[in-house]
């Protein structure tokens, strides 16, 4: 890839527009506001190096590390458009504060490559396919992710996975998900062959999938040519592909096909496979151009029970001063003492919920109800 299709096409530009940092300085004799300064841009040192580690090769990083001391860490100031000071204390002689950084990833990529560092690219994303699929020999649909469930793929299926797998697409292995779902009974028993995006969004979490394809197949007969032994089959397939990452809807697609046969059984097998064909075109031309972005941040779906509305404003500063690498929050909801928030983070999953759990804040302690994938159950018990 070009120098100049990079410089074209940023792949950073715009992604962090608030990154979390800490910076200190020495405050010598009267001169708190010449510490507060140093610190300040310490601080902005950190976001810039955080946002290296996202777009800089781990190899290039090592090989030009006295360049980027020189070129870039020298001046990360430049590459700051606005900044907010969240807490600022004073221990004996040392400053220390905590800050968000609004970095301008555009002018900083441009120098990376100006430089001669080279830059990780996006690549083709991982597919997770959930497709439910009623066929003639069924009058339910028949679905691989319920519980227990030993089903091979279904007659679509097959063909769309033959078809990405050429592209060069990567699939989500169905495995580790079944695995992941023997693990939630709980959830397991709310999983039907029509996903709502909160859990489809889950399955794809347990094999860190960054595209869904969920949609359902159907197969019928029709009434027998007339002057023939042939009967005409009817499919239909429906697809929606979702980014995993904030649950967009990328594309819609259907497609429908007609075969015919004497038996209805491999004429609705003939009908599935000319759909199936017709939306594997469609959803690769569509994959096509959506290619993975590396991202400093990633979303938990948090949800809590037993926390009054008007305990929201503490619960969220209680999180904010409790979660290492919080970048934001997002009110999903509300409603009989469960809200519903999404969390912009810096570290793992897996960190996040071992920093709440068995916390106290002032209505109780925080225990951890569930945790799969990206979702996080906390319970507030009253002390």
């Amino acid at each position: 890839m070009t120098a100049s299709f990079i410089l074209a096409s940023p792949l950073y530009a715009g992604a962090y527009d608030r990154i979390p940092a800490e910076g200190s300085a020495v405050v010598i004799g009267d001169k708190k506001d010449v510490a507060r300064d140093k610190a300040v841009n310490a601080a902005f040192r950190k976001a810039v190096e955080q946002l290296i580690e996202v777009m800089v090769d781990a190899d290039s990083a090592l090989k030009n590390s006295e360049l980027l001391r020189t070129k870039i860490y020298s001046q990360t100031f430049k590459y700051i458009k606005n900044h907010k000071v969240l807490e600022e204390t004073v221990e004996g002689s040392a400053l220390k504060l905590k800050l968000e950084a609004n970095v301008k990833t555009d002018d900083l990529e441009k120098d990376l490559v100006a430089a001669g560092i080279r830059l990780k690219r996006g690549g083709k994303p991982k597919i997770l396919l959930l497709i439910s699929e009623q066929d003639m020999m069924h009058d339910k649909p028949s679905y691989w992710w319920s519980a227990g469930s030993e089903l091979e793929a279904g007659t679509v299926e097959s063909v769309l996975v033959e078809e990405l797998f050429e592209k060069g697409f990567t699939l989500a292995d169905r495995q580790v998900i079944l695995k992941g779902i023997k693990k939630e009974p709980s959830f397991a028993g709310n999983l039907d062959p029509n996903l709502n995006t909160d859990a489809a969004v889950t399955l794809a979490s347990m094999a860190e999938a960054d595209v869904i394809i969920t949609g359902q197949a159907v197969v019928k007969a029709g009434s027998r040519i007339v002057e023939t032994s042939l009967h005409s089959c009817q499919a239909n397939v429906s697809a929606r592909v979702i980014n995993a990452d904030n649950d967009e809807v990328i594309a819609s697609f259907s497609t429908n096909a007609v075969a015919a046969h004497v038996n209805t059984a491999t004429g609705g097998a003939y009908a599935l496979k000319k759909a199936a064909a017709e939306m594997a075109d469609k959803l690769t031309a569509r994959l096509s151009k959506w290619k993975k972005r590396p991202g400093i941040t990633k979303t938990i779906r948090l949800v809590v029970s037993g926390l009054a509305s008007d305990d929201m404003t503490d619960f969220k500063r209680f999180l904010k001063e409790n979660v290492r690498g919080l970048v934001d929050i997002s009110e999903r909801g509300y409603s009989g003492g469960l809200a519903k928030l999404d969390l912009e983070i810096t570290g793992g999953v897996k960190e996040a919920a071992e920093e709440l759990n068995n916390k106290m804040i002032h209505t109780g302690m925080i225990a951890i109800t569930s945790s799969v994938g990206n979702f996080i159950s906390i319970k507030i018990l009253s002390m």
